[in-house]
């Protein structure tokens, strides 16, 4: 119509579709992004300085846990506490025990949809990178790091011989070298479990587990860290361990788990949105590039 306009819309700048999909894709991790290990490694270092330390004190530890009695002169409000305590640091153990934590990694799976059971068959099995799906890749390095330190530990327990407090006898045997010693273990009855005391394999495992779950769910890194301290202090409290052999173990459980953290786990690429006037976000499912 004469004397009308016709208004035409503004032209969007060239950049500007790259710099909202830059804004969006700012928050995922880059493909092949290394994660450090040095924590890791670190942790290790200080348990296998806290484990020297700890033979000091393995056996009055050991046996006061043994006897299972609180001093005479703790108050009773104090007995009451410790005791509930103890009771939770007893529950503990499922954090540590093979099978319970295998019950724990399926419900993780079953909960985070960026993981996914790996295929055991060939070319898959033995390396992370071969797996069909990152998703199944992420959780491949999550079972590797949980269960390579008790396997470690499995290894040094058909090298090294210590009895278990539960199965020795402090009064005759008051020594923390007498536990090693040979002499003493050939008079120790029942299964070779009672001589299997070094290193500790749940301390190893519970250590791995919460090592995996801190990589992959950072904001909740020190709930599993006591989690594992808690797995680690049921096995010295059951007289299961001395001391020394739960750090020794939880070491040995953060060294395996170095050994398969080395990336970022995989996480699906937030995209910017699809259409026009649309306000839905997708997801990239594609593979993040686990590299190893």
């Amino acid at each position: 119509m004469r004397g009308m306009t016709r208004c035409l819309p503004t032209p969007r700048p060239a950049g500007a579709p790259r710099a909202a999909a830059t804004s969006a894709e700012s928050i995922v991790p880059a493909a092949n992004q290394p994660a450090s290990v040095a924590p890791l490694l670190g942790g290790a270092a200080g348990l296998v300085l806290l484990g020297i330390a700890a033979l000091t004190v393995d056996v009055p530890v050991a046996a006061w846990c043994k006897d299972g009695a609180w001093p005479a002169a703790m108050p009773s409000g104090l007995v009451k506490i410790a005791g509930e305590i103890h009771r939770l640091v007893t529950l503990s153990e499922v954090i540590g025990h093979t099978v319970s934590v295998v019950i724990l990694l399926g419900l993780v799976a079953a909960l985070d949809g960026a993981l996914a059971w790996p295929r055991w068959r060939a070319p898959a099995f033995g390396r992370p990178a071969r797996q069909p799906t990152p998703q199944q890749a992420t959780f491949a390095r999550f079972l590797g790091a949980t269960f390579t330190g008790g396997i470690l530990t499995d290894i040094i327990k058909l090298l090294v011989d210590r009895v278990r407090p539960r199965a020795a006898d402090f009064v005759t045997h008051g020594s923390v070298w007498d536990s090693f010693n040979e002499a003493v273990i050939s008079t120790v009855t029942g299964s070779r479990s009672n001589i299997n005391s070094f290193p500790s394999g749940h301390s190893a495992i519970a250590a791995g587990f919460a090592a995996a779950l801190a990589w992959k769910y950072p904001r909740g890194r020190i709930f599993f860290a006591i989690f594992a301290l808690m797995a680690a202090s049921q096995r010295i409290v059951s007289s299961a361990h001395f001391p020394s052999d739960a750090c020794f173990g939880a070491a040995l459980g953060l060294v395996g788990a170095s050994f398969f953290l080395r990336w970022q786990p995989w996480r699906p690429a937030l995209l910017p949105p699809s259409g026009r006037g649309s306000g839905d976000v997708t997801f990239n499912g594609s593979p993040a590039g686990d590299a190893v």
